[in-house]
């Protein structure tokens, strides 16, 4: 079939008809198209309402023919459906129509021909902001970018549905070249040797929540993780909407240079304090951790810096600090919790489609601060906005301060757990959960495992 341009109305209408009398003649073609083609895609209004008429059928287990298709109609919209004259719409189009072998082509070409039109109108706004002086570029850059984005997973085709020997296949010759070959490994290991040990490292294309209360270590760890990263090659992204550039490197060179962080904050500092400075920055200079701080971020702007730095050098591991900061425009008188909802789902996409792991910081309520049974140990529920969350991760943990609760020694071992608190894993989608000791130092800028790989359950 010669494909047709958007400029040739007719021709697409025709094509349009087409597609809409062979659902008609053949039902057996329904499961092809309804998946995909939707009424809004047809150019012709009126033929995209038989369509919707004839869709509605479907998913209802009914087989659609002419007569129940114009009763669909009438009970969709009388009038629309008088104003064109019932099945009489396509009575020119039947006897045009000599078989319907072609009808998938048709579908998909419909579909090509409306996403066409989607993009151009996306493209005419853009030019028309662009000529605006009080226009912001990055916003604009973003806006369209997700429209674009809308544009791609709304008009994909999804795949067939594959065998299970296929995907068997498909498995082990990943696994082979894991072993044997030269593919680069997607787990991502960090500086946290009980994160390695219980999910494998993170993932590429998996979602993971930190939760914890206000002056836990949130950051620290993130922190912690993304640097560890980072020092074993992995590309990681940073994005902070808490803490402005400054502020991050004082807090690494106070945790891993043991400097005073009250003078990093007052610039009080000694020429041992710069030579120290300067042998750190000659140590990190070609690491792979890149900074990003924007305050009143959202996930369409980061989305955007991470399939850029992807095209650039690649991105292993984005980290978020946090994901109560995230802005987004609430959708028609959204509440908070759905807002959080839409993010984290829009950041589980992001970890897909970038093929990279993504870590989200979290608050938590104050739940887990009030209990009965005194153990104070948070659980997924304690999540602040919660739902979403703990179901779209792949992976979440807890950071269990005891010494917030009076509880200086370990009631089963008697260990003095000054200095240290517990990362308690509380979902894996693929793997075992367990608790992780870490020890901190005095100003909560840096975490390590207790021992040497400490792994408590």
């Amino acid at each position: 079939m010669e494909k047709v341009t958007t400029t040739d109305h007719s021709t697409t209408e025709k094509l349009e008809k087409a597609v809409v009398c062979s659902l008609l003649m053949e039902q057996h073609n329904l499961p092809d198209v309804t998946g995909w083609l939707t009424p809004e895609m047809f150019l012709n209004p009126d033929t995209g309402f038989i369509y919707q008429a004839i869709l509605a059928q479907y998913e209802e287990g009914k087989k659609p023919d002419y007569r129940t298709t114009e009763a669909r109609m009438r009970r969709m919209d009388a009038e629309h459906c008088r104003r064109i004259g019932g099945m009489n719409f396509l009575a020119d189009s039947i006897p045009l129509l000599r078989h319907n072998g072609n009808m998938h082509d048709y579908a998909e070409e419909i579909k090509r021909l409306y996403t066409l039109r989607v993009l151009e109108k996306i493209m005419h706004e853009g030019m028309a902001k662009a000529t605006s002086p009080e226009t912001d570029p990055e916003e604009l850059i973003a806006k369209v970018d997700r429209q674009l984005l809308q544009v791609q997973e709304k008009y994909q085709v999804s795949p067939p549905l594959k065998k299970v020997g296929e995907l068997i296949e498909e498995v082990i010759e990943i696994h082979e070249e894991r072993v044997y070959g030269n593919a680069k490994e997607s787990s991502i290991l960090t500086g946290i040797f009980g994160l390695n040990h219980l999910f494998g490292g993170l993932q590429s294309g998996e979602l993971y929540v930190l939760g914890g209360r206000p002056g836990d270590g949130k950051t620290a760890i993130g922190l912690e993780i993304a640097i560890g990263a980072a020092q074993l090659g992995k590309e990681v992204c940073f994005f902070s909407m808490e803490m402005n550039n400054l502020q991050a490197m004082n807090r690494i060179l106070t945790g891993h240079l043991g400097m005073n962080g009250k003078s990093l904050r007052i610039s009080n500092l000694r020429d041992a304090d710069f030579q120290k400075m300067m042998r750190f920055r000659k140590s990190w200079e070609n690491l792979p951790f890149h900074m990003d701080y924007s305050p009143g971020n959202s996930v369409a702007h980061i989305r955007s810096k991470i399939l850029l730095q992807k095209k650039r050098k690649g991105c292993n591991l984005v980290v978020i600090d946090y994901l109560h900061l995230l802005i987004s425009k609430s959708r028609n008188g959204e509440t908070p919790d759905q807002i959080v909802d839409r993010n984290i789902l829009a950041l589980k996409r992001l970890a897909l489609e970038a093929n990279c792991a993504v870590l989200v910081l979290s608050q938590m309520n104050r739940q887990s601060e009030s209990r009965s049974d005194k153990n104070f140990k948070p659980n997924l529920s304690d999540l602040r906005d919660s739902g979403v969350i703990e179901q779209a991760a792949d992976g979440v943990m807890f950071i269990y301060r005891s010494d917030r609760h009076g509880i200086t020694h370990d009631p089963d071992t008697n260990e003095c757990l000054k200095g240290t608190c517990d990362l308690i894993i509380r979902k894996n989608r693929n793997g075992d959960i367990g608790i992780i000791r870490l020890r901190h130092n005095g100003s909560f800028t840096r975490f390590k495992d207790a021992g040497e790989g400490e792994l408590l359950s």
